[in-house]
């Protein structure tokens, strides 16, 4: 499993304020099976502004930390970009990128996504990156509309969904927001958002909840085979299609009907 999404690197942004913290999430996510974990920090200027030299040196000591403890979880690059003018230029001139790869994280305002969001995104399209918009349940438009999380796709936009949203730790709106997302194939990551304020272990309660109402194939493309395509730099296809499992009358023992369909 790797965890896409999550403000583990401490005293840089709104998430962990401490190593200390961030080395006991890490030994929980290591505990249950997590191999890598994106430290997705917050970008947005004017809050969240630093020198990539800065990033750096934090990510490494923590690499350092989790070697010294025995962890076999990997860390990598990542941050979370607030769309904004001037974007591109920030992405390029600090390689606001995850890991070695082509795949940006960005976020926008929650309460809706400004209506020249495009205007921003385009561009980085042009230059080859692969946008993927961080917990895309969680704004009031897609709440509102959810199949316009169907429209960001079609203009090559990945979805991330957040595992607290699927457990309702975010409100019922937004839980049922996210499970229309999860159901009809509109998601492609999940990830914990995690700020080392309470305990890890959302994104594996997700997980479960999720074989069961899914299939087991689907958790893992959304939290392991894709996000390994980011580690990699492979292209994770935009479409995916599984067959609602149906139930056995004698022993209501679930039916795998799930199959792939890559486009």
């Amino acid at each position: 499993m790797i965890d896409v999404h999550c403000h583990l690197l401490p005293q840089i942004d709104d998430g962990s304020d401490s190593a200390e913290k961030s080395l006991q999430q890490m030994k929980l996510m290591d505990d249950g099976g997590i191999t890598d974990a994106f430290l997705t920090s917050h970008f947005m200027r004017g809050l969240y502004k630093y020198d990539r030299s800065d990033y750096d040196e934090k990510l490494s000591a923590m690499q350092t930390k989790c070697a010294e403890n025995g962890l076999k979880l990997h860390l990598h690059a990542g941050f979370e970009i607030f769309v904004q003018p001037n974007i591109l230029a920030d992405i390029e001139k600090n390689n606001l990128v995850m890991g070695n790869s082509r795949y940006i994280m960005v976020e926008s305002d929650l309460n809706g996504l400004p209506e020249d969001f495009y205007n921003y995104i385009f561009p980085l399209l042009r230059k080859g990156y692969k946008p993927i918009l961080a917990h895309a349940e969680r704004y009031v438009s897609i709440m509102k509309h959810p199949r316009d999380a169907r429209h960001l796709i079609g203009n090559n936009i990945y979805i991330q969904i957040n595992s607290g949203s699927l457990l309702g730790q975010y409100g019922e709106k937004v839980r049922q927001t996210a499970w229309i997302l999860m159901r009809n194939g509109w998601a492609h990551l999940i990830g914990s958002d995690d700020h080392a304020r309470v305990p890890y272990g959302s994104y594996f309660k997700a997980l479960e909840l999720l074989r069961d109402d899914l299939d087991e194939h689907v958790v893992e493309l959304l939290s392991t085979e894709f996000p390994q395509m980011i580690l990699d730099n492979k292209p994770i296809p935009y479409k995916y299609v599984y067959i609602q499992p149906s139930y056995s009358h004698s022993h209501r023992r679930k039916k795998s009907l799930w199959r792939r369909i890559f486009h």
